[in-house]
């Protein structure tokens, strides 16, 4: 695994028998992307990620998607999570917490997000389809656990109501979106401090 960091900027390597994956990320971009991982559907949900949180990425994944789409959408979530943890540093400055509650026409989700170097997720999300373009539905848990993982983050994601697959899964990555753009953004009131009484997070 190879890692630059320079600013707020990072670039992670990550080569497996199953992916070979490369992220660069800059926090504080304008939300442009490159995202190719071979799965359409995966990439516009990333491009949404990067778009609405004003990050910019740059993603590429070989993955063994002859099996399936779960190791190319577990390991994704992996290197894209520690490319944020790396470009975060010490987070000192950093605003840490941070919600959004989005509509999607008939769907409604909610984010609760804390960048607190302490990784856990709670997903209440039901998918009612079994899969969605070629992707079975339950590995976009997956994208998230591994994600909130590498990137030290305290993740809550529910969908509080919703019909349409489609709707409650860009909810979430656009929820998220949000909650990480707000969370990362610099206090200027606290710019100096690390925003913890331990003096860490991480």
């Amino acid at each position: 695994m190879v890692k630059e960091n320079k600013n707020r900027i990072a670039l992670v390597r990550r080569k497996t028998n199953e992916t070979n994956i490369e992220v660069k990320v800059d926090l504080d971009g304008k939300g442009t992307h490159s995202v190719n991982t071979g799965l359409p559907f995966f990439d516009h949900m990333i491009e949404q990620l990067s778009k609405h949180s004003l990050i910019d990425i740059e993603l590429k994944c070989v993955g063994d998607l002859q099996i399936d789409s779960h190791h190319t959408m577990e390991d994704v979530g992996w290197v894209l999570g520690k490319a944020i943890n790396d470009a975060l540093a010490d987070k000192r400055g950093i605003k840490r917490y941070s919600f959004s509650y989005l509509p999607m026409d008939e769907c409604l989700t909610r984010c609760c997000l804390d960048v607190s170097g302490r990784p856990w997720l709670i997903w209440n999300v039901f998918l009612p389809a079994v899969t969605i373009k070629n992707i079975e539905t339950e590995i976009f848990r997956e994208f998230f656990q591994s994600f909130s993982h590498a990137a030290g983050f305290t993740l809550h994601l529910e969908n509080l109501y919703g019909k349409n697959t489609h709707h409650i899964v860009e909810s979430c990555f656009k929820s998220l979106a949000i909650s990480l753009r707000d969370a990362i953004l610099i206090d200027p009131e606290n710019y100096n401090n690390i925003p913890s009484t331990k003096g860490t997070l991480s």
